[in-house]
Protein backbone atom coordinates (compact mmCIF):
# COMPACT_ATOMS: atom_id res chain seq x y z
CA UNK A 1 0.00 0.00 0.00
CA UNK A 2 1.01 3.15 -0.62
CA UNK A 3 1.85 6.11 1.41
CA UNK A 4 0.77 9.64 0.21
CA UNK A 5 0.98 12.74 2.62
CA UNK A 6 -1.25 15.45 1.79
CA UNK A 7 0.18 18.98 3.34
CA UNK A 8 -1.90 22.33 3.70
CA UNK A 9 0.65 25.11 2.44
CA UNK A 10 -0.32 28.90 4.48
CA UNK A 11 0.59 28.44 8.10
CA UNK A 12 1.61 24.78 7.59
CA UNK A 13 4.51 24.84 5.25
CA UNK A 14 5.28 28.72 5.37
CA UNK A 15 5.92 30.18 9.01
CA UNK A 16 2.59 32.51 8.75
CA UNK A 17 -0.58 32.80 6.22
CA UNK A 18 1.19 34.30 3.40
CA UNK A 19 -2.00 35.17 1.77
CA UNK A 20 -3.85 36.30 5.15
CA UNK A 21 -0.12 38.87 5.79
CA UNK A 22 -0.53 40.05 2.06
CA UNK A 23 -3.96 41.27 2.37
CA UNK A 24 -3.80 42.67 5.77
CA UNK A 25 -0.47 44.36 4.83
CA UNK A 26 -1.39 45.76 2.07
CA UNK A 27 -5.11 46.52 1.84
CA UNK A 28 -4.88 48.49 5.41
CA UNK A 29 -8.48 48.30 7.22
CA UNK A 30 -10.69 46.96 3.77
CA UNK A 31 -10.08 43.74 4.36
CA UNK A 32 -12.51 43.43 7.70
CA UNK A 33 -15.84 43.91 6.48
CA UNK A 34 -15.34 41.07 3.42
CA UNK A 35 -13.77 38.46 6.40
CA UNK A 36 -16.40 39.24 8.80
CA UNK A 37 -18.87 37.93 5.98
CA UNK A 38 -17.07 35.08 5.46
CA UNK A 39 -17.40 33.90 8.71
CA UNK A 40 -20.82 34.97 8.86
CA UNK A 41 -21.44 32.44 5.78
CA UNK A 42 -22.80 35.50 4.23
CA UNK A 43 -20.26 34.55 1.10
CA UNK A 44 -18.28 31.92 -0.13
CA UNK A 45 -14.23 31.38 0.53
CA UNK A 46 -14.26 31.51 -3.62
CA UNK A 47 -15.94 35.57 -3.54
CA UNK A 48 -14.38 36.06 -0.20
CA UNK A 49 -10.80 35.78 -2.15
CA UNK A 50 -11.94 37.25 -5.60
CA UNK A 51 -13.02 40.70 -3.53
CA UNK A 52 -9.75 40.50 -1.07
CA UNK A 53 -8.22 40.25 -4.32
CA UNK A 54 -10.02 43.84 -5.80
CA UNK A 55 -8.54 45.55 -2.70
CA UNK A 56 -4.88 44.78 -2.87
CA UNK A 57 -2.90 47.61 -4.69
CA UNK A 58 -0.13 46.63 -7.51
CA UNK A 59 2.94 46.97 -5.14
CA UNK A 60 4.52 43.28 -6.20
CA UNK A 61 7.78 44.67 -5.19
CA UNK A 62 6.96 44.84 -1.60
CA UNK A 63 4.64 42.07 -1.60
CA UNK A 64 7.80 39.56 -2.88
CA UNK A 65 9.93 40.76 -0.03
CA UNK A 66 7.41 40.18 2.26
CA UNK A 67 6.86 36.90 0.75
CA UNK A 68 10.63 36.14 1.37
CA UNK A 69 10.81 37.18 4.63
CA UNK A 70 7.80 34.70 6.09
CA UNK A 71 9.37 31.90 4.44
CA UNK A 72 8.74 28.16 4.85
CA UNK A 73 9.19 26.16 8.65
CA UNK A 74 12.75 24.99 8.35
CA UNK A 75 11.91 21.60 9.92
CA UNK A 76 9.94 20.75 6.51
CA UNK A 77 13.14 19.79 4.75
CA UNK A 78 13.86 16.96 6.59
CA UNK A 79 10.28 15.17 6.80
CA UNK A 80 10.46 15.98 2.75
CA UNK A 81 13.96 14.19 2.95
CA UNK A 82 12.19 11.37 5.46
CA UNK A 83 9.30 11.06 2.86
CA UNK A 84 11.70 10.19 0.04
CA UNK A 85 13.47 8.10 1.87
CA UNK A 86 10.52 5.83 1.77
CA UNK A 87 9.06 6.21 -1.55
CA UNK A 88 6.17 7.79 0.20
CA UNK A 89 4.56 10.84 -1.81
CA UNK A 90 3.73 14.41 -0.90
CA UNK A 91 1.23 16.34 -2.33
CA UNK A 92 0.78 20.02 -1.45
CA UNK A 93 -2.76 21.19 -1.53
CA UNK A 94 -3.31 24.86 -1.06
CA UNK A 95 -6.49 27.39 -0.81
CA UNK A 96 -3.81 29.64 -1.36
CA UNK A 97 -1.91 30.93 -4.52
CA UNK A 98 0.52 29.62 -6.63
CA UNK A 99 2.09 33.09 -7.01
CA UNK A 100 3.71 33.12 -3.58
CA UNK A 101 3.79 29.70 -2.93
CA UNK A 102 6.59 29.26 -6.27
CA UNK A 103 8.56 31.55 -4.91
CA UNK A 104 9.00 30.41 -1.84
CA UNK A 105 9.50 26.72 -3.12
CA UNK A 106 12.46 27.93 -5.76
CA UNK A 107 13.87 29.36 -3.07
CA UNK A 108 13.80 26.60 -0.70
CA UNK A 109 15.08 24.08 -3.45
CA UNK A 110 11.58 22.30 -3.16
CA UNK A 111 10.18 23.52 -6.93
CA UNK A 112 10.09 19.88 -7.45
CA UNK A 113 7.10 18.84 -5.27
CA UNK A 114 3.34 18.19 -6.24
CA UNK A 115 1.26 21.33 -5.80
CA UNK A 116 -2.08 21.82 -6.33
CA UNK A 117 -3.45 25.66 -5.49
CA UNK A 118 -5.65 28.36 -7.21
CA UNK A 119 -3.85 31.03 -9.26
CA UNK A 120 -2.46 34.82 -8.71
CA UNK A 121 -0.99 36.89 -11.46
CA UNK A 122 0.03 40.63 -10.60
CA UNK A 123 -0.97 43.27 -13.45
CA UNK A 124 -0.05 47.00 -13.69
CA UNK A 125 -3.46 47.67 -11.42
CA UNK A 126 -3.56 45.18 -9.01
CA UNK A 127 -3.75 41.34 -9.03
CA UNK A 128 -5.98 38.78 -11.12
CA UNK A 129 -7.35 35.22 -9.54
CA UNK A 130 -8.50 32.11 -10.61
CA UNK A 131 -9.82 28.94 -8.91
CA UNK A 132 -9.29 26.45 -11.53
CA UNK A 133 -9.86 23.58 -8.71
CA UNK A 134 -12.90 25.31 -7.10
CA UNK A 135 -16.13 22.83 -7.73
CA UNK A 136 -19.64 23.29 -7.52
CA UNK A 137 -20.42 20.17 -5.51
CA UNK A 138 -17.61 21.00 -2.47
CA UNK A 139 -18.96 20.66 0.31
CA UNK A 140 -17.62 23.29 2.30
CA UNK A 141 -18.11 25.32 -1.00
CA UNK A 142 -14.32 26.44 -0.97
CA UNK A 143 -12.16 28.04 -3.80
CA UNK A 144 -10.09 24.82 -4.27
CA UNK A 145 -11.67 21.36 -3.33
CA UNK A 146 -9.10 19.71 -1.66
CA UNK A 147 -11.46 16.41 -1.47
CA UNK A 148 -10.69 15.73 -5.35
CA UNK A 149 -6.92 14.73 -4.94
CA UNK A 150 -7.49 12.97 -1.56
CA UNK A 151 -10.28 10.78 -3.29
CA UNK A 152 -8.00 10.27 -6.07
CA UNK A 153 -5.93 7.80 -3.75
CA UNK A 154 -8.96 5.86 -2.35
CA UNK A 155 -7.79 2.33 -0.98
CA UNK A 156 -3.69 3.84 -0.19
CA UNK A 157 -2.84 5.36 3.15
CA UNK A 158 -3.74 8.98 2.92
CA UNK A 159 -2.42 11.19 5.76
CA UNK A 160 -3.49 15.23 5.95
CA UNK A 161 -1.66 17.32 7.40
CA UNK A 162 -2.95 21.09 8.01
CA UNK A 163 -4.05 23.89 10.19
CA UNK A 164 -6.94 25.55 8.55
CA UNK A 165 -10.88 25.70 7.61
CA UNK A 166 -10.22 24.78 4.22
CA UNK A 167 -8.26 21.27 5.27
CA UNK A 168 -11.50 19.93 7.30
CA UNK A 169 -13.42 18.29 4.49
CA UNK A 170 -10.31 16.27 2.71
CA UNK A 171 -8.87 15.61 6.24
CA UNK A 172 -11.92 13.43 7.57
CA UNK A 173 -11.42 11.54 4.59
CA UNK A 174 -7.76 10.38 5.36
CA UNK A 175 -6.72 7.34 7.47
CA UNK A 176 -4.80 9.71 10.05
CA UNK A 177 -4.69 13.67 10.66
CA UNK A 178 -1.98 15.82 12.07
CA UNK A 179 -3.70 19.51 12.95
CA UNK A 180 -3.25 22.75 14.46
CA UNK A 181 -4.91 25.60 15.03
CA UNK A 182 -8.44 25.71 13.25
CA UNK A 183 -7.92 22.39 11.63
CA UNK A 184 -7.10 20.95 15.41
CA UNK A 185 -10.27 22.80 16.85
CA UNK A 186 -12.14 21.39 14.14
CA UNK A 187 -11.30 17.75 14.70
CA UNK A 188 -12.13 18.15 18.50
CA UNK A 189 -15.21 20.06 18.39
CA UNK A 190 -16.16 16.81 16.12
CA UNK A 191 -14.81 13.48 17.74
CA UNK A 192 -12.17 13.49 14.78
CA UNK A 193 -9.02 11.32 15.83
CA UNK A 194 -6.00 13.14 14.59
CA UNK A 195 -2.41 14.08 16.16
CA UNK A 196 -1.67 17.35 17.10
CA UNK A 197 1.82 19.07 16.29
CA UNK A 198 3.86 22.04 16.36
CA UNK A 199 6.04 21.44 13.53
CA UNK A 200 6.86 18.85 10.60
CA UNK A 201 9.67 17.02 13.23
CA UNK A 202 6.33 16.42 15.18
CA UNK A 203 5.24 14.77 12.53
CA UNK A 204 8.14 12.40 11.83
CA UNK A 205 8.58 11.48 15.13
CA UNK A 206 5.17 10.62 14.99
CA UNK A 207 5.49 9.16 11.74
CA UNK A 208 7.93 6.80 12.78
CA UNK A 209 6.51 5.64 16.22
CA UNK A 210 3.20 4.04 13.95
CA UNK A 211 5.53 2.52 11.98
CA UNK A 212 7.21 0.91 14.85
CA UNK A 213 3.92 0.02 16.32
CA UNK A 214 3.05 -1.24 13.32
CA UNK A 215 5.96 -3.55 13.03
CA UNK A 216 5.66 -4.51 16.33
CA UNK A 217 2.23 -6.16 15.39
CA UNK A 218 3.16 -7.73 12.77
CA UNK A 219 5.75 -9.69 14.56
CA UNK A 220 3.63 -10.33 17.32
CA UNK A 221 1.09 -11.74 14.94
CA UNK A 222 3.26 -13.99 13.26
Amino acid sequence: MKTIYFVDFDHTISRRDVWDTLVKTFSYEKWKGIIKEYLRGEISSRICNLRLAEIVPPREAEARELIYQIGIDPTFHEFVRWTQERQAELIIVSDGFDYYIDLLLQKEGLDFLTCYSNRLVWTSTGIEVEFPLYRDDCERDMAHCKCQHVLRYAGEQRIYIGDGISDTCAARKCERIYAKHNLLSYCREHGIACEEFGDFLDVLRAEERFEAERQGAAASAS
